[in-house]
């Protein structure tokens, strides 16, 4: 009986011949059916649209990739026109930047621009100044990936040349950032403040007043905002969980640990230290020598026989009395934003000697008594001169800080030190048990947790700190947010080396080795604060963020449902109050008397804007009156708005609280305002800080305004 392998040789050629036919239907006929899902729409789908457009993803992946290519012509263009690459600026390469490239372009050929062939060619010899000739082009548009030829390239050109053409006429509309509408409502937001009277209404105060919702209204509310982080600052909900991290930690105190060491500290080392280390750290000012060298200069020449001293010529006078610091000559004030002018420095060295002194060798020789002229032989150095290096004069000899005035520092120095290397070895030996216990949970985890060995055991912190003079602490599961707020630890930091900084070495923050994609549990990293205090932590438990289901959300879906219904409540209380201070003229706290649950408070004076705390580099701020929880731009528009005795009400920015507000003053009034803005025409760079936000902010709403008035819809989020 044949077997199969014997019908298969029988039939080998035609198996063959099939096989082959069946590898090309595999090769050119699957694909497209494998593209097709089961309600029989291609994976091609459409990705993004608007009005008379829209990218499937084949579409979209080209223009990403033709914008790479773009910006890879503009960087080797600039780099043979000898530009540093660094400093050039290339279109932003995202698929939401080439989507609004299109958009925009499509904006302004609706009005009216065209970019010609030859817009592109100045552009071109603008980018390169002129120094790139066309075979160079050529031989760049040869070397370019996906075959590129210039006609596609310069239809690249065209669409991004346009979107960044109706850009900037926009913004040209503000004057280079700074309309002159602005310039006096910039002037008044930092320089004139308000003192105000408000009262709080609280919205979740009033969330027991809102009826009860259906489960389909919170299911509903859920699915809306299941995706959203909480943020503290805004008024929409988020229920998704936030990135969240247990750890534990032990604290080295400074001051203990200091306190400790410099009761070790000798007489003996700190005489060593000063010896070895006078000459770099404590050298006496100019013009104030020490007290010992102080007494080995003789007193001044007495007076001749004549019972009065020779008179001096100009030279010989002294410049200030004796002991005292030669008088410098004042540094004038310097003019705004000029570079200060230092004083002139002239080295003793080379000062001209004065009458009657004979320069010898660098020496002085000593008056010779009346009478008896003055030879080479007499002269006699006044006291035994100590020559520097190279034969300096004893002129130029160092004086050092007494011993006796810096002995303290020496000490607290030497304590520091100790108290480093003694912080060292106590978090070197703590890092290696940790080290060993993560290892050994690693391979507990390995083995299986249900496989009946018992979890290793964790350090004992409070062990370790009541053995080594630590403080220990542990936190529960934890935002990144909370962790600051919980401590110095969450602002702590760690100085780590780093070639590519200015300084080589760069500060690496605990919340980021504690927080970052990736960070290893159970890996003890080295912090300090800012008030020298040190730490050793270690993360034991990472959460990461995800969305909770609604049955386990329920409860704060509920919450914050009744919160954002309760703030109509809210609102409608706070103008209740406004109303009748305003139709009384009374005050709020008139109005608010013996109301339960209603306290008016004075708040200011504020600014609407403040000034950072590097007053030439941080732009302004909103101000954060004490008083008011965290205030946003409507209720400084609110404030400011009023004249003094008006009221209104406003809800902070988080619409927590709505406040009914009553304005006390104003200060300056506005008179003395324009005085001053008159004055200060010159010093607008705090002026251009606030213009260059508020420009970036209104060309922000300008773009949304757009993609609503096309249509722009994202059918995915765009990478």
């Amino acid at each position: 009986m044949a077997g199969s392998f014997d019908i298969f040789r029988r039939n080998q050629k035609i198996a063959l011949a099939g096989l082959a036919i069946m590898a090309m239907i595999a090769f050119f006929v699957l694909p497209p059916f494998l593209q097709m899902d089961g309600a029989g729409v291609g994976s091609d789908a459409v990705v993004v649209s608007w009005k008379g457009g829209e990218l499937r993803e084949s579409g979209l992946q080209r223009a990403v990739q033709m914008r790479a290519v773009l910006n890879r012509f503009l960087l080797e263009s600039a780099m043979v026109a000898g530009r540093d690459p660094s400093r050039v600026r290339l279109p932003p390469d995202s698929e939401q930047a080439v989507v609004m490239t299109e958009v925009l372009a499509r904006e302004a050929a609706a009005n009216g621009i065209v970019v010609t062939d030859a817009a592109i060619n100045d552009f071109l010899a603008q980018w390169t100044a002129n120094l790139v000739r066309k075979p160079q082009f050529d031989q760049i548009i040869g070397g370019l990936p996906m075959r590129v030829g210039q006609h596609d390239l310069f239809e690249a050109l065209r669409s991004w040349l346009a979107a960044r053409h109706m850009e900037s006429l926009f913004r040209s509309g503000f004057g280079g950032g700074d309309p002159p509408g602005w310039r006096w409502d910039y002037f008044r937001r930092l320089e004139q403040a308000a003192t105000v009277e408000v009262v709080p209404v609280v919205a979740e105060s009033l969330a027991a007043e809102v009826a009860a919702p259906s489960e389909a209204t919170l299911r509903a509310f859920f699915e809306a905002h299941k995706n959203d982080l909480p943020d503290a600052r805004s008024a929409e909900p988020g229920f998704r969980e936030p990135h969240r991290v247990k750890y534990e930690y032990l604290v080295a105190k400074r001051e203990s640990f200091d306190t400790a060491a410099a009761a070790t500290v000798t007489e003996e080392q700190i005489v060593e230290h000063y010896e070895k280390n006078k000459m770099s750290l404590y050298r006496a000012a100019a013009g104030k020598p020490d007290a010992e060298g102080a007494k080995e200069v003789e007193a001044p020449e007495k007076p001749t026989a004549g019972g009065s001293e020779p008179p001096r010529t100009e030279s010989e006078k002294p410049s200030a009395p004796d002991g005292a610091a030669p008088q410098a000559p004042p540094v004038p004030k310097p003019d705004k934003g000029a570079a200060v002018r230092r004083s002139p420095f002239v080295s003793a060295a080379f000062r001209q000697p004065a009458a009657g002194e004979t320069a010898t060798s660098g020496t002085s020789p000593q008056a010779a008594p009346a009478g008896q002229p003055a030879t080479q032989a007499d002269a006699k150095p006044a006291a035994q001169p100590t020559e520097g290096e190279g034969g300096e004069p004893a002129d130029d000899a160092p004086q050092f800080q007494p011993l006796a005035e810096v002995r303290e520092e020496i000490r607290n120095r030497l304590a520091r030190q100790e108290a480093n290397k003694r912080i060292d070895a106590v978090f070197s030996a703590i890092a290696n048990d940790v080290s060993r216990y993560a290892e050994s949970y690693v391979l507990w985890q390995a083995r299986g947790e249900g496989a009946g060995a018992a979890a290793p055991t964790p350090p004992d912190i409070d062990k370790i700190a009541a053995a080594q003079g630590l403080e220990a602490g542990r936190s529960q599961l934890v935002t990144a947010d909370q962790a600051v707020a919980a401590g110095p630890l969450g602002g702590s930091f760690e100085l780590m080396p780093d070639p590519s900084s200015r300084f080589g070495i760069r500060q690496q923050q605990w919340l980021d080795m504690m927080f970052a994609p990736g960070s290893l549990t159970r890996r003890p990293v080295t912090t300090r604060d800012v008030e020298g205090n040190r730490y050793i932590s270690w993360k034991t438990e990472d959460q990461p963020e995800f969305t909770p289901t609604f049955q386990n959300a329920r409860q704060e879906v509920e919450r914050v449902w009744r919160l954002v219904e309760a703030r109509g409540l809210a609102r409608g209380k706070a103008e209740e109050i406004a109303r009748q201070a305003e139709a009384s003229r009374q005050t709020l706290a008139a109005v608010v008397a013996g109301k339960a649950g209603l306290e008016a408070r004075q708040v200011g004076p504020f600014t609407w804007l403040t000034q950072g705390t590097v007053s030439l580099q941080s732009p302004p701020a909103l101000s954060e009156p004490e008083g008011i929880e965290m205030p946003g731009e409507e209720f400084m528009q609110a404030v400011f708005a009023l004249e003094p005795g008006a009221a209104t009400v406003a809800f902070n920015e988080p619409r927590t609280v709505c406040y009914a507000v009553r304005l006390e003053s104003l200060e300056p009034p506005l008179e003395k305002l324009r005085e001053r803005f008159l004055e200060d025409a010159d010093d607008q760079q705090r002026l251009a800080m606030v213009a260059q936000r508020e420009a970036t902010r209104a060309t922000a709403t300008w773009v949304e305004a757009l993609e609503n008035r096309q249509a722009l819809t994202w059918h995915r989020e765009p990478r």
